[in-house]
């Protein structure tokens, strides 16, 4: 079997892109890291990586290998909270899972109300990966995104609303000489040097390439990331662009703006899943409607 702990290890090189990275972020040794990802390699017995410098390059197979095993940690940390769970007294818990950028747009709010109505309440606020296998949820509220050309994503044991769609518009430096147009035709970013901030090849990358196929060209990465407030300081020091749904923008460096995308317009759906067995609980009820409410569509029920 598989040693997890040297699976985490590797899927920390992964994220930070770099060992030394990893072991500030673990607290450990550049060494200890290396020793780690060294053994895990043999006991895959494929390499996940290739030297680089003075530094490793992740090969296809290590990204594939640090992605699909989210749900693998995912299914670790929910045995722990149930176990944590069998050890106290049962309080009433709602438990919401939510990609990035409608966890920092929605849930403060969301939560900070919820506290206020319902004191007894405990939270369980996960930020998970978009677009993950259905089969592992067991959270009460899920907040999901789609490709609106594709299929819609059904969870068993769950109902469904659309929230509505998110569009993309496209980062760029002040600097940038397309910065002072209202709108921008995807074509007119054929040459451009982009950043990926969604480097997994999820929801994202997906919605932003089939809008680059569309207007006739494949963008050329320079950098890649799967943090969207890295590749947000990238384009304001004016390495290249970057397209992103209007939820995840936030609070923009000061010397970035964004500017809307058309021809074609890249849109992502936005959904609400509500698990059957939780859905008359009041507190779980007057979640849906903050969650609705904030997202600009009229309450239901």
């Amino acid at each position: 079997m598989i040693d997890l702990h040297r699976l985490s290890v590797w899927r920390a090189v992964v994220a930070s892109g770099s060992v030394s990275g990893a072991a500030a972020n673990l607290g450990f040794t550049p060494a200890t890291i290396s020793q780690h990802i060294i053994a895990l390699q043999k006991q895959v017995g494929i390499p996940l990586y290739e030297r680089s410098g003075r530094g490793i390059e992740p090969t296809a197979v290590g990204e594939r290998l640090a992605h699909e095993s989210t749900e693998i940690f995912e299914s670790a940390r929910r045995l722990e909270a149930i176990i944590d769970d069998l050890h106290a007294d049962p309080v009433p818990t709602l438990s919401i899972g939510s990609f990035a950028s409608a966890a920092r747009a929605w849930l403060p709010g969301v939560v900070s109300d919820l506290t206020k109505e319902f004191p007894g309440v405990q939270w369980a606020i996960d930020i998970h990966t978009p677009g993950a296998p259905a089969g592992y949820r067991t959270r009460d509220i899920e907040l999901d995104e789609e490709v609106p050309t594709q299929e819609a994503r059904a969870l068993t044991g769950y109902r469904r609303r659309v929230l509505g769609t998110d569009d993309f518009g496209v980062a760029l430096s002040l600097e940038h000489p397309l910065a002072d147009h209202e709108e921008i035709r995807a074509s007119q970013l054929q040459e451009e040097s982009w950043i990926d901030h969604d480097m997994f090849d999820r929801t994202t990358a997906q919605i932003v390439r089939d809008a680059c196929y569309a207007a006739g060209f494949e963008p050329r990465y320079v950098a890649r990331s799967d943090d969207h407030n890295v590749a947000l300081a990238m384009v304001g020091a004016g390495i290249g662009i970057a397209m992103m749904p209007r939820l995840a923008k936030g609070e923009l460096p000061h010397h970035v703006k964004i500017v809307p995308v058309v021809d074609p317009v890249p849109l992502r759906r936005v959904t609400m899943h509500v698990q059957d067995v939780s859905a008359h609980l009041d507190y779980v009820q007057r979640a849906i409607h903050l969650i609705e409410e904030r997202a600009g569509v009229e309450p239901q029920g």
